[in-house]
């Protein structure tokens, strides 16, 4: 009989990419890494995982999250 694992750990691959709010800076982000700041950090339910942007004080968003028609944040 032939062995096989009971589970099977599989990585995402590749990666998605990312824009800044701001000055529209771009960057893909390995999936690995999306993973890793899901299973650490989940935030919000249906929120993705953001990162500061390199180039400015912005908030890098998954290109598609970006584009969507999101709400306004309330304001304090």
């Amino acid at each position: 009989m032939p062995r096989t694992s009971k589970h099977k750990t599989s990585e995402p691959t590749g990666s998605l990419p990312y824009e800044c709010e701001l000055c529209g800076a771009t960057e893909d982000i390995p999936m690995e890494v999306i993973d890793h700041f899901d299973k650490v950090d989940p935030g919000l339910p249906g929120q993705p995982p953001t990162f500061g942007c390199e180039q400015c004080p912005g908030i890098m968003y998954p290109v598609s999250y970006l584009r969507a028609e999101r709400a306004e944040p309330k304001a304090s």
